[in-house]
């Protein structure tokens, strides 16, 4: 009120609020309760609550963001513009990584806990299909060449990269690489591919058309993951053992340099437009700035939680941050580093991808 808090007479009765909707095997539907404040108090102390439940529409297509969640079994569909959830789509257990098909309105996830691989049609937001990989393989990312053309998964239970044709659905070839790899990068052609083997310490460089490792890099300790800077001349490898990041000649595929970042590096990201390497730490809401020329960190974002995982939407010009410790998707201005929305997202968001994601 005016003059401050003030107690007023709660209502005795349940508050009821009737939504009808179908359910349906394997698809869930997403349910949206808004509180209305005005309407719920009246003559200044009685209160009554009211709310308003609709059933989320649909959007366009290319404001769509997903986000996957390891300890909900669920991918969240949401809108990359207001932040809102539209849709949460139950996957087989533990999903991880995920790749997407803008022009074929397609989304796959690899299913960590089933050694599978599901498809997401993005029209009606729901699993269609599931490519089913060896026993054991363990998948945990994705990979799709330019033009959908190619899917490619990194299977840290088997060691290997699992080459899948993603129309026909099924395994084309699979190329064994180091031990225990992590993560896959692409150059931008899609015909080179560096698969980073945390356990073995090696990146193993795979000729995508003739499904052959063509090269085995040596790095130091424990490479997670990697990004190539702006002119695609250098390769960034995050070593999660290591408190400096790794600079890596492509031509020659020889170590060209060294950062110290510190330890616990747990996501890395560069901005394809303008060279900027963003880096973060597990256990501080921190995400360092680097300068590409200097390579020296120039200042710092405030994240609001520990992040697991970074990605930019080109479109909006937003650094989109995943935050597992609280649950939570944020989107990140770039031109002055507010917040410029937020997604809740049940039990551990793990990976995100975008419609328009900067390349």
């Amino acid at each position: 009120g005016e003059e401050g808090m003030a107690a007023m007479r709660v209502p005795e009765g349940t508050t009821v609020v009737s939504i009808p909707f179908t359910a349906e095997n394997r698809r869930s539907v997403l349910l949206s309760l808004e509180f209305r404040f005005g309407e719920s108090v009246r003559d200044g102390f009685l209160f009554a609550p009211s709310f308003y439940a609709t059933i989320p529409g649909r959007i366009p297509s290319g404001l769509i963001g997903l986000v996957s969640s390891r300890k909900g079994n669920a991918v969240t569909v949401f809108n990359k513009l207001t932040g809102k959830t539209v849709a949460v789509i139950p996957t087989g257990g533990s999903p991880g990584g995920m790749a997407l098909d803008a022009f074929r309105g397609r989304a796959y996830v690899a299913i960590t806990g089933e050694d599978a691989v599901e498809v997401i049609d993005l029209l009606d937001l729901r699993i269609i299909d599931r490519l089913h990989l060896a026993g054991g393989d363990a998948p945990v990312e994705l990979a799709l060449t330019p033009y959908g053309r190619t899917l490619l998964s990194v299977n840290s239970g088997s060691n290997t990269v699992s080459i899948l044709d993603p129309v026909s659905r099924v395994e084309r070839n699979r190329v064994r690489v180091g031990d225990g790899p992590r993560s896959l990068l692409l150059d931008r052609t899609g015909r080179k591919a560096y698969v980073f083997n945390a356990l073995s310490n090696t990146i193993s460089v795979l000729d995508v058309p003739r499904a052959a490792v063509t090269q085995t890099v040596s790095v130091e300790s424990g490479p997670e993951k990697g990004q190539l800077s702006r002119d695609g001349k250098q390769l960034y490898v995050l070593q999660r053992l290591s408190p400096y990041l790794g600079i890596i000649d492509t031509a020659s595929l020889s170590l060209a340099g060294r950062i110290y970042v510190g330890t616990g590096r747990e996501a890395l990201k560069v901005d394809s437009k303008t060279g900027w390497i963003y880096i973060a730490r597990n256990n501080t809401d921190e995400i360092d700035v680097y300068d590409p020329f200097s390579l020296l960190p120039m200042t710092f974002i405030r994240a609001g939680g520990e992040t697991g995982y970074i990605t930019i939407d080109d479109e909006q010009n937003n650094l989109c941050v995943v935050l597992p410790e609280s649950g939570r998707v944020r989107m990140i201005r770039l031109g002055g580093y507010d917040t410029s929305a937020e997604i809740d997202i049940a039990e551990g968001p793990n990976r995100v991808i975008l419609m328009g994601e900067r390349q």
